[in-house]
């Protein structure tokens, strides 16, 4: 039996109480829905057990999702139902991650992918809660392919994440002993489909670089792990952190998979405002896109903790990607513009005044404009800039 009072709801109840109006109903609340304007209290929330809600807007149908991001509390809290897709394939986690094909991770410095996968794994493995909130019905088998130097730590971030120990196997694919070398792609896509054949692989974890030698482009490698989850009904998880193209930022790598086709999904780790990072989809196969979801990489415990949705759009994620990588005058005509601008419009000549004061040259104003989104209006005095709504206030 599920009682309302229990302590495990706390930051739930809080988190209503700050909206207003809430009220006792059968097996849960009724309050405002803070996605709309709502002053009738037409959110429903059910009780769900283990501190976990179901949110049912019935003045307007809002998207739990977007309900949970306006109360601010995590996918951890919220009861997520699987979105509804006309048609499409059999799912690892539903609008994110399909068990037959590859999908592609593309992560930026300072992100770690390879953990994200791991949680996603791990999650996967247990029949756990997953980062939206989505529970699936049960658990599956997951193998992670690894090198010798980087099997304890892959295993010490499984246990962390919760995997299910009897579901999930790590094997050591790179460095072999004995003078043998370890298994590479394409050209040992045969030995890997060998290695994997009746384990019971329902999803497999892979850093490409791993499985990839030097000269081999990264592509053929991810083309051929295509292959091998085609022709054993698996999904891939697989993770790139670097390019082996000089100056290919994570956003032109993942734009050129999904380009390729060879992946059924590619999504991108990003690092997101105020210190956050998100995974953000960024193309699929045959369903609708979904949105990002942000997270951060936490400490030993729990590698991966993960937040609410990602308010900008997979554009404006590709858009700013990497900024920190670009050249320093570009970045630091980023950090110009928004303490510009941050107290409100300025006329765009004061703009290109001031750049020129501080020895920032025009076309990289204007690169940091682009990147940051700045909002040019004409009015009667003449063009003034100013920043995007999604930076007032911040």
């Amino acid at each position: 039996m599920i009682v309302l009072s229990d302590s495990s709801y706390e930051v739930v109840r809080e988190a209503l109480r700050r909206w207003g109006n809430v009220r006792l109903t059968e097996g849960g609340w009724l309050a405002r829905c803070p996605a709309h304007d709502d002053r009738q209290g037409s959110l429903l929330v059910l009780a769900a057990g283990d501190g976990r809600v179901e949110l049912d807007c019935l003045g307007a149908g809002c998207d739990p999702q977007d309900v949970a991001a306006a109360l601010r509390i995590g996918a951890q809290y919220v009861v997520v139902p699987p979105p509804a897709f006309e048609d499409g394939p059999g799912w690892i986690w539903p609008g994110y991650l399909p068990s037959v094909g590859l999908t592609l991770i593309d992560g930026e410095d300072g992100v770690n992918t390879l953990t994200v996968a791991l949680d996603v794994a791990a999650r996967a493995s247990a029949g756990s809660v997953l980062p939206d909130g989505q529970h699936p019905p049960t658990g599956r088998g997951v193998v992670v392919l690894t090198a010798p130097h980087t099997t304890a730590d892959v295993r010490r971030l499984l246990s962390a994440s919760g995997a299910d120990a009897g579901r999930t196997e790590v094997i050591e694919v790179l460095g072999g002993r004995g003078g043998q070398r370890g298994l590479r792609l394409p050209a040992d896509v045969a030995q890997v489909e060998g290695l994997l054949r009746g384990r019971g692989v329902e999803l497999l974890v892979v850093d490409v670089m791993l499985v990839c030698p030097y000269r081999v482009p990264a592509e053929r490698a991810l083309r051929a792990l295509g292959e091998v989850s085609e022709r054993l009904g698996m999904a891939v998880l697989a993770v790139r952190e670097a390019s082996k193209r000089a100056g290919w930022l994570a956003s032109r790598r993942a734009q050129e998979a999904a380009e390729l086709g060879s992946a059924a999904a590619v999504h991108m780790a990003v690092n997101g405002p105020e210190s956050s990072m998100a995974l953000v989809p960024v193309a699929c196969e045959s369903w609708r896109v979904m949105g990002g979801l942000k997270f951060r990489q936490a400490g030993r415990d729990r590698p991966v903790v993960w937040n609410s949705r990602f308010s900008r759009g997979t554009d404006r994620a590709i858009e700013s990607a990497d900024l920190c990588r670009r050249r320093p005058a570009s970045t630091g005509a980023y950090r110009f513009l928004e303490e510009l601008l941050a107290e409100g419009p300025v006329p765009a000549r004061d703009v290109t005044a001031a750049a020129a004061d501080v020895g920032l040259a025009p076309r990289t104003v204007q690169r940091a404009r682009t990147q940051l989104g700045v909002v040019a209006t004409k009015t009667a005095q003449g063009w003034v800039l100013s920043l995007p709504p999604q930076h007032v206030g911040r």
